[in-house]
């Protein structure tokens, strides 16, 4: 075990918060939001949407995650057992994140890992997209594992009755809510969960 192995600390189990989620969201018609913190791991809990962390490890002096890093090794084995159990595979995700645009685009700012296109896969659960999300952070010198679970439309927004302007006003809404979310944690979480 080499130094940087030593220090990986594992916060989460990932396949178990999918089991959860799946559990707690896929209840048909719900329109009520989780209490995140109450799914029973530890959480950032941002209200509408929520920052499962799976793991913490130094990053490389070069803040390169994209090679055999332990994080890189967690990241491809947790998403290759949830399209094992959830679906899609490398040539037919879900969906996919547009590292260029929206929520993607945030992730990429903050230090996510891009790995080639499909870039990363999303998992819906009725109202809610889960991601799985590898990231450095730079400034302290961190890599870190976690699930997002924000609402389906800050990924994929599909208008109701396009053209309207109850329409135009969803959209303007959603992408505020999307472009105001704070995707950084670290940890340990604060007492607050945040």
């Amino acid at each position: 075990m080499t130094g940087i192995e030593q220090k990986t600390e594992r916060i989460s189990d990932g396949l178990s918060i999918m089991r959860e989620l799946e559990r707690v969201l896929g209840h048909r018609f719900s329109e009520k939001t989780p209490r995140w913190a109450e799914l029973g791991f530890p959480v950032v809990d941002r209200g509408t949407y929520a920052i499962f962390p799976l793991a913490v490890a130094p990053a490389r002096e070069d803040g390169d995650a994209s090679g055999t890093e332990p994080l890189s090794d967690i990241r491809r084995g947790l998403r290759r057992a949830y399209v094992h159990f959830y679906g899609g595979d490398d040539s037919r995700a879900e969906m996919e994140l547009d590292a260029e645009d929206g929520y993607g685009r945030k992730l990429v700012e903050a230090g996510a890992v891009v790995t080639g296109p499909p870039w990363e896969c999303l998992w819906c659960v009725q109202r809610f997209a889960v991601m799985l999300v590898h990231a450095v952070d730079r400034r302290p010198g961190w890599d870190t594992l976690a699930l997002h679970v924000v609402p389906k439309d800050w990924v994929r927004y599909g208008p109701l009755n396009p053209g309207t302007k109850r329409e135009a006003s969803r959209r303007r809404r959603i992408v505020g809510e999307r472009d105001a979310a704070d995707v950084v944690w670290s940890w340990p979480l604060a007492e607050t969960g945040a």
